[in-house]
């Protein structure tokens, strides 16, 4: 027989009151004067105890109150595929704070993944009023979308820097322009001067600011600058040996320990002959490979900082003031500095950097590179 689902209605009758007293209790507030007596709020709570009674996210948002819903939408699929899992400390990080907030979270993947990336609105805007507001994650957002997001005022943040044309479009993202300048002054303090990029030159704010990085640095020490071509690993690595490159930084996309395995048949150690920084974690890491200096990341705090922001965004800038239990205790209100959010990147001490070999140290060699 199938199991009764308890209404409202049924709450109110077996606490003894009226509908919209059950609804302010589950609401967290009450109009101007009306009084509900703690023992009222108790006969309520143990009724929906009893009856296992769970509210209509829906039909709370539709009344004016808030649900304690926040979602998150990714642009591109979510779960770890052949070992790559890029999205996962993001998550850990995200459900952390949702636990440390009190509230849940919904993951919207009921659009489709076309050609690598999904669409927010390819099914409609409606399902985005279940949750009082969203996280967004993906190198291939839809910049039609972003705006329609803030024309329309629904709260949202972007894990990862992203810019708008006057805009307050709001993000917690990771610092890759001062870590990637940082890496080449880890070199350079080692004594390398032939330094390159091995990275893809694309239009992602990621790469962007990489690459800018990079420029900036080498620029500072007047130092040519050295794109490699990474379409294909081993015409990389052929490249670097043929431009006698004594150091490489590697974006983590483009399969390093490939990169360095075929450095290391063409007579290359890595890192005596040829020292390799990575400009963030692996995206494809193999089981018990190489110990890889550069930088990481910080996906975890990430997330959890993009939450709090969330939260915070929708406790001032919703009309309806969320229970208790949902709000941040004593949350300051936010200034403009707060919808942008720019994380350090931590350099990492592993085992692929070293001096530059002793024949190359200040040597430039008679061909200079071209940016």
């Amino acid at each position: 027989m199938p199991r009764h689902r308890f209404t409202q209605a049924d709450v109110a009758a077996m606490a003894g009151v009226s509908q919209s007293t059950v609804s302010f209790v589950l609401n967290g507030n009450a109009p101007a004067g009306v009084r509900i007596s703690e023992e009222t709020r108790k006969r309520v709570l143990d009724a929906i105890r009893i009856t296992g009674y769970s509210a209509n996210p829906v039909a709370q948002r539709l009344a004016g109150g808030r649900n304690q819903i926040l979602g998150v939408f990714t642009y591109e699929a979510t779960f770890p595929r052949g070992g790559r899992d890029f999205y996962g400390a993001f998550l850990v990080g995200i459900e952390h704070a949702a636990e440390q907030l009190g509230v849940d979270m919904l993951l919207f993947t009921s659009a489709r993944v076309v050609d690598g990336r999904r669409q927010l609105a390819r099914d409609g805007w409606q399902r985005l009023g279940i949750a009082d507001g969203c996280l967004l994650l993906g190198q291939h957002e839809d910049r039609g979308e972003l705006q329609h997001l803030l024309d329309t005022k629904y709260p949202f943040v972007f894990i990862g820097k992203r810019v708008s044309e006057g805009r307050l479009l709001p993000y917690v993202g990771a610092d890759y322009l001062t870590a990637t300048s940082r890496q080449v002054e880890r070199l350079i303090e080692k004594g390398h001067t032939r330094i390159g990029y091995a990275g893809p030159q694309a239009s992602d704010q990621p790469t962007l600011d990489r690459v800018e990085g990079y420029r900036q640095a080498m620029r500072a020490h007047e130092l040519p600058l050295r794109f490699v071509d990474v379409h294909d690993v081993a015409g990389a690595a052929e490249e670097i040996a043929e431009r006698r490159l004594t150091s490489i930084l590697v974006a983590p996309e483009n399969y390093p320990e490939e990169l360095a395995d075929e450095l290391e048949s063409r007579g290359l150690r890595v890192p005596d002959d040829v020292s390799m920084l990575l400009l963030g974690q692996p995206l494809h890491p193999r089981h018990g490979g190489r110990s890889w200096s550069g930088f990481a990341v910080p996906r975890e705090e990430m997330g959890a900082r993009a939450l709090v922001l969330l939260s915070r965004i929708v406790d001032q800038e919703s009309p309806a003031p969320r229970s208790p239990e949902g709000r941040m205790p004593n949350a300051p209100a936010l200034d403009e500095s707060d919808y942008h959010q720019m994380l350090d990147c931590p350099d990492i001490d592993g085992a692929s950097l070293a001096a530059a070999p002793t024949t190359a140290r200040n040597t430039e060699g008679t061909i200079r590179d071209h940016a």
